[in-house]
Formats: structure tokens, sequence, C-alpha cells
């Protein structure tokens, strides 16, 4: 049910996007990275989350002043990625090729003449809004593991953008099923690794010397399936410019 306040954030949110998209791009990236200084500044249990794992990734590598320094750049460049995201709207085969080179395609597309389709795993690395846009470019359908927003309007929001980029979303509660029968029918499917799991459908892993646990779905559906697995990632390349860069096969070892 939309409420008044979903009803609010959103229109706030779809009016910050129109504006971001039709500013000039460096006016439209200074913005988004004061609305990211603000952000720093309001949302206090994202930057205490942020801090905590600076310290952990660091521990006294870094003083606390240059964490604090690379936590407040962290802010700024995901609202610098709103603007990227603000020209979702528009986003056609053409404008994602010119703003975005692709590094890899050709052997994804090898791959994919295997008849097993293809399993990418990223991260949220980037505009990671943006890579599902690969869509508009490879021969196979492509699907994306998601979380369904607890914002009604801000899921109604993803699903006008999905449709655009010519993906589909598959819940995450659904996904091993869902997903071993795209694999099947030769599509893609792309997973972010970089989010906690439910334990009893993770593994334990050490991540910056602390215990983390993450998913192991990807692993079971590359022997289960035999599909072959890259990597993926969207890197910045400048203001508005995009590097999307496509591993080779990465080699998938039964261990027991």
């Amino acid at each position: 049910m939309l409420t008044f306040a979903n009803r609010f954030l959103y229109g706030l949110v779809m009016t910050t996007l129109t504006s971001l998209a039709a500013l000039p791009t460096g006016m439209a990236y200074w913005l988004g990275a004061r609305l990211g200084d603000l952000t720093y500044l309001v949302l206090t249990r994202h930057r205490r989350i942020t801090l905590t794992n600076l310290a952990l990734a660091f521990g006294p590598e870094k003083s606390t002043d240059e964490q604090r320094q690379i936590a407040r750049a962290v802010f700024r460049n995901l609202g610098r990625h709103l603007v990227d995201f603000s020209h979702v709207r528009q986003l056609t085969h053409d404008r994602f090729l010119a703003m975005c080179e692709i590094e890899g395609l050709s052997h994804v597309e090898v791959l994919l003449r295997r008849g097993k389709g293809l399993l990418i795993i990223s991260a949220h690395f980037g505009s990671w809004e943006l890579a599902p846009a690969l869509a508009l470019c490879v021969s196979a359908p492509l699907n994306v593991i998601v979380r369904p927003l607890d914002n009604p309007a801000f899921q109604r929001l993803a699903e006008r953008y999905r449709q655009r980029c010519g993906y589909q979303a598959i819940p995450r509660r659904e996904a091993l099923a869902a997903c071993r029968t795209a694999l099947r029918q030769g599509e893609i499917v792309a997973v972010l690794m970089d989010q906690s799991s439910l334990r009893h459908e993770s593994i334990q892993v050490e991540f910056f010397g602390t215990k983390a646990y993450t998913s192991r779905g990807p692993a079971l559906l590359a022997l289960r399936t035999g599909c072959p697995v890259v990597s993926g990632f969207l890197l910045q390349a400048g203001p508005g410019r995009h590097r999307l860069v496509l591993s080779e096969e990465i080699p998938v070892c039964r261990t027991g």
C-alpha cells in the first residue's frame, strides 16, 4: 500500500532524478556529490556502518581522520551514481554504448554458444544499477537476482527501470529454481555477491580478517548446471563515462 510518506518520498526522488538528468554533466555530478555530503550527515546509521567496515578493512593502516575522509568520499560517490541512474529513463542500446565501453563481450557470446547459459557474478561496485543495461547488448535474455524493495513506490520505479533496460528480475526467495530454469534455457543470470546471506543458505569465508557469510548459490548453480561463470564490474571512467569489464571464464572446481 502506498502511504502518504511513500508517495512523498517517491515524488521527491523523481523530482531529483528529473532535475539531475536535465543538468549539464559537470554540474549534475557536482550536485550529486553535494547530495552525498548531505546524506553522510543525515544517515547516521549508514555512516556508522561505513566507518565500522573501513576500520575492519584498514585497521591501524589508516588513521581515524583518513577513514572518515574515505567514508565521506564513498557517500559523494553514491551521489554521483544517482546522476548516472537519472539517465536510465532515456537509455537505449546506442545511448548505453555511447556512455559505456564493454570489454569482454565477444568471449561472453562464445560462452553462450555452448548452450548452457552464463552466470555473471558481481558486486555493488561503481554504478552497479547501470550494469544490467548489458541486456540491451547481448544475444541472450538477462536475469538478475534482486531483493524486493521495502518501499512499494520505489519498487514500482525499479520495475519501470528494469522494463527500460530489458532484463528480468528474479526475487531472491525464488532464485535457485528460477535460475536453474533460466540457465537450462541458455539465458544469462547475474548475482551480486557482496551482501550478507541467510546463514542456512551460506558459507563462511574470511573477509578483511573477519568471518563473513556469503551465498553458496552461484557455486551450486555452476556445479549442478555446468554453466560457465564470469565476473562483471562497472568501472567509472570519467564524468558520465563507464567501462563494463567482463572477465574470462572462471574455472569451477568440484572439491567434495
